[in-house]
């Protein structure tokens, strides 16, 4: 059974592995992409494609989902919510099923369990973070060659294709969403200003509401982006000094997280009549809630103050 358990979970973290750091795969000829023929699938395959089809269709009717299609598509998960969700249960049945069998507590499988999703969610946040800071870092250089180009004599469509297709990834990327969004007929200021709420960029809504201001009342807009650009690079120093100050504070919060859970966890593999106590009463079971509770307080609490935003 512990054999059993101890594949299943290396299958699903390697499944999830994939799914979330694979690099993106390029785009196919339009003859491949629509075969002549379709290849038989295995039963496996056709279960599992229903199984999804199916989550899918619930959580569309209930109307809350837990993993958002804009929360997955900006940490780059090529899934859609709902086999994203049948992943992350599947991977919550066999740790629990693997807990369970290891420490021979039930409940100690059902905290792991539930810990799955959660870590889940996490890791996505993180991904969509740190591509809306990669996005925020890009800006200034990017407002560079958007200015350069006005001042060769291009529109600011045309400028924005060309920082699409020169500019690094996430800019480039949501620069070419900008742009194919005002091709189909979108106005530009208003495709700039939903960029700027799916990056979570004031930064970027300043440049959308320079944008408006000079096509309402005219001027020179490449100077209005240069002075854009200074004021946001400042920020940006101003920022990085203030991330360098707070590092020391920041790893501290990470240790003090960890530690107890390292600690707890090595203590039950080690000497498990130790920690028996806590999972076999009901007042082991009071102390293990009281404990958590004042964790998830000393987290937040931590994260309040560490978290510096200029």
């Amino acid at each position: 059974m512990l054999v059993l358990g101890l594949f299943a979970t290396c299958a699903a973290l390697g499944l999830t592995s994939y799914a979330l750091f694979a690099p993106s795969v390029g785009k196919l000829e339009l003859s491949r992409r629509r075969p002549t023929g379709t290849a038989p699938r295995s039963q496996l395959t056709a279960v599992a494609d229903g199984l999804v089809s199916l989550v899918d269709s619930v959580l569309k009717t209930r109307g809350w989902v837990p993993f958002p299609a804009a929360e997955i598509e900006m940490a780059s998960v090529r899934m859609t919510p709902g086999s994203l969700v049948v992943m992350v249960s599947s991977f919550a049945l066999v740790v629990l099923v693997l807990v369970s069998a290891a420490s021979g507590h039930l409940l100690v499988g059902i905290v792991c369990a539930v810990l799955v999703p959660v870590i889940a969610k996490v890791v996505l946040r993180k991904r969509g973070g740190k591509r809306r800071q990669a996005f925020a870092d890009q800006l200034d250089e990017s407002l560079q060659m958007i200015a350069s180009a006005l001042r060769a004599g291009h529109s600011l469509v045309r400028a924005l294709d060309t920082a699409s297709r020169e500019a690094p990834a996430p800019t480039s990327e949501e620069f070419a969403r900008i742009v194919n969004e005002n091709r189909i007929g979108r106005d530009l200021v208003e495709a700039m200003n939903v960029t700027a709420d799916r990056m979570d960029s004031q930064d970027f809504r300043w440049v959308a509401e320079a944008v408006a201001v000079q096509r309402d009342t005219g001027g020179n807009l490449n100077e209005v982006l240069d002075g854009v650009g200074d004021t946001i690079r400042e920020r940006n120093r101003i920022l990085r000094e203030v991330q360098t100050l707070s590092a020391e504070g920041r790893m501290s919060a990470v240790v003090l997280m960890i530690l107890p859970v390292l600690v707890g966890g090595g203590m039950t593999v080690v000497n498990p009549g130790y920690m028996a106590p806590l999972f076999d009463g009901a007042t082991g079971f009071i102390v293990l809630g009281f404990g958590l509770f004042l964790f998830t307080i000393g987290g937040l609490w931590m994260r309040a103050v560490v978290n510096v935003r200029v």
